[in-house]
């Protein structure tokens, strides 16, 4: 008897350990589900506002204006926006690899910024001195994006500096310099040959942007199945939506140069081409045939505005060495 009453008890103790154990499993599912889902809603924000910073622009006190847009940019992404380019996996952003890719966008062509800031818009000549600052800034804005605490690949036992930590010195060094230069105390070369240089680069990134479109689109998956379609996509966008404030910015500080040399008709014509990349916005990026009956492929489209950016910038690069 005992026996049995031992056995019915063990049988409805496992039974009601597994119904708890069930609900225990249920429950974590639900809350992990909830977590990344209601975590991912709150993180995310694309920030495509053309607008951006504007106010900004009306500083008569600013150093430099261009400058004055890459430093709103980066705060905004580095502190206002979750830098989630570098999130590990228990981080919801760590799901939102359209965002990252878009920061990691925004990064790249400030860091192509900082580098001709420091080698040609500071300097008076090439034997000059390079500015300190700009030197922290080029060395900060072009550490890896995706750098964490621990990397591995870097130091298995010990911390490193996070993407953040460095992005916010650069930031810093970049409010130093533009202070600097309204107080005419830095440098910041308002000639028609430092404009033609800066506008190179930013024609040679867009270039390279183009033929990594190209060679995603000839050797893509297939129309919405390719998951890396959106990556392409997004990196570009961020470059793009970044030259656009830069450029709103370099407009204002080389005014002389753009009324002189009357370009300002072919800069707004960039301005369009670029307004119209920064304004696509698909629900689902396809790769699909460019003459897809359902599907539309939006990185061609994406590239064709690309493309019409990159040549009117080499047309006012054109008009700038004569």
């Amino acid at each position: 008897m005992r026996a049995k009453i031992k056995s019915g008890l063990s049988w409805l103790w496992g039974k009601i350990t597994f119904k708890v154990a069930r609900r225990i499993a249920v429950g974590l599912v639900i809350f992990v589900f909830l977590y990344y889902l209601a975590g991912m809603v709150v993180v995310e924000n694309i920030n495509d506002d053309k607008d951006y910073a504007s106010d900004r622009m009306a500083n008569e006190a600013i150093g430099s204006y261009a400058v004055e847009m890459s430093i709103a940019l980066i705060d905004r992404e580095v502190n206002d926006h979750a830098w989630i380019s570098n999130d590990p996996w228990f981080k919801p952003g760590a799901l939102l690899d359209n965002m990252a890719h878009y920061q990691k966008g925004i990064i790249s062509a400030n860091a192509i910024f900082a580098i001709e800031l420091k080698d040609q818009l500071s300097r008076t000549r090439g034997s000059s001195q390079v500015d300190k600052n700009l030197l922290e800034v080029a060395s900060g804005v072009n550490y890896a994006p995706d750098r964490w605490y621990w990397d591995p690949s870097v130091s298995v036992f010990l911390f490193v500096a996070p993407a953040e930590k460095q992005y916010n010195s650069a930031l810093s060094n970049l409010k130093q310099y533009n202070i600097r230069l309204g107080k005419g105390e830095a440098t910041f070369g308002r000639r028609a040959d430092t404009l033609l240089s800066t506008l190179d680069k930013f024609a040679l990134d867009m270039g390279a942007s183009s033929d990594a479109i190209t060679r995603k689109i000839d050797n893509g998956i297939g129309c919405v199945l390719d998951t890396k379609a959106d990556d392409l996509f997004y990196d570009v966008k961020g470059r793009s939506y970044t030259y656009w404030l830069l450029l709103k910015g370099l407009r204002a500080d080389f005014v002389k140069v753009v009324t002189d040399r009357d370009i300002g008709s072919s800069w707004d014509l960039l301005e369009q081409s670029l307004a119209g990349l920064i304004d696509l916005d698909p629900m689902i990026v396809s790769n699909c045939d460019a003459d897809g009956f359902l599907f539309q492929n939006h990185l061609s489209a994406q590239g064709f505005y690309l493309l019409r950016a990159r040549t009117q910038l080499k047309e006012i690069t054109n008009i700038l060495l004569k």
